[in-house]
């Protein structure tokens, strides 16, 4: 099943050195490249000065040649006026593909006036993209659907209305076991997943993080889903849950107890 390398520009972790600049974060791709095989790229494009991420972009598309493919996410974080602006270099570097670029559906339908780069999101209301005819794709999973038969149904009906789908990663290696089985069954979920596999340090199976090698994972072959919960792991991420309370996205090691408004710029 195909999937994306994911590129960000990253703190320190507690044993991985992150990428703080657009040549970092360039050079760690081209090291992808090099001992993985990956072509498929996607990443963070959400600086609160876009000219950062524009940078990044321009050095991949330099470094990487014109056959990767290079998909971004804004995460909303910039108005309808700077994304204006942005959009014409973009399509000149060749984005494959551009998420939540604006903060709503309304302000992407605007954009997309001045805009060729498809647009995704994970806002999954299917009746206002019909209505809309924005965005191009939805990013989903079957938790975010509430279940494996509600994602089935939904790919169905994107499928009928011409919107393209995927999934997103950062699930455990069961959710990601579900999913890789549910992308090989169903033939509209033909562009590559997101992938965070190599920024995970650790999964609950005992097969995993799963690994891309020239861009695709294999199903997990198999009784059930094809993997095996590791019992230790699972009690590992328990203990850490009941010590430490669950992950704040929001956080800023730099700022702690300051949030971000959006949009950023």
């Amino acid at each position: 099943i195909p999937f994306t390398d994911y590129f960000s520009l990253r703190g320190d972790g507690a044993r991985v050195k992150g990428e703080k600049t657009p040549e970092e974060v360039t050079d760690y791709c081209v090291e992808l490249n090099q001992r993985y095989g990956t072509t498929f790229f996607e990443g963070k494009f959400s600086t609160q000065d876009p000219k950062v991420s524009m940078k990044m972009v321009e050095l991949m598309r330099r470094k990487l040649g014109d056959e990767a493919m290079i998909r971004i996410d804004s995460n909303q974080a910039y108005s309808l006026a700077t994304a204006r602006q942005l959009a014409r270099p973009l399509e000149e570097f060749g984005v494959r593909n551009w998420e939540d670029p604006v903060a709503t559906i309304e302000e992407m339908r605007e954009l997309r006036r001045h805009c060729s780069i498809p647009f995704s999101t994970h806002n999954i209301d299917i009746a206002r993209a019909m209505e809309l005819k924005v965005p191009d794709a939805f990013v989903g999973n079957p938790t975010a659907h509430g279940g494996i038969n509600r994602m089935l149904r939904f790919v169905g009906a994107c499928e009928h209305a011409g919107i393209d789908y995927w999934c997103y990663s950062g699930d455990t290696g069961i959710g990601s076991a579900c999913y890789l089985h549910l992308c090989a069954a169903l033939g509209w979920i033909r562009e590559p997943n997101q992938s965070l596999f190599r920024m995970q340090p650790m999964d609950i199976i005992e097969e995993g993080p799963f690994t891309p090698k020239n861009n695709v994972v294999p199903v997990p072959e198999g009784h059930g889903l094809g993997v095996t919960l590791s019992q230790d792991r699972l009690a590992a991420c328990h203990r850490d849950f009941a010590l430490n309370g669950p992950c704040n996205k929001y956080h800023d090691p730099e700022k702690p107890g300051t949030y971000r408004r959006l949009p950023l710029n």
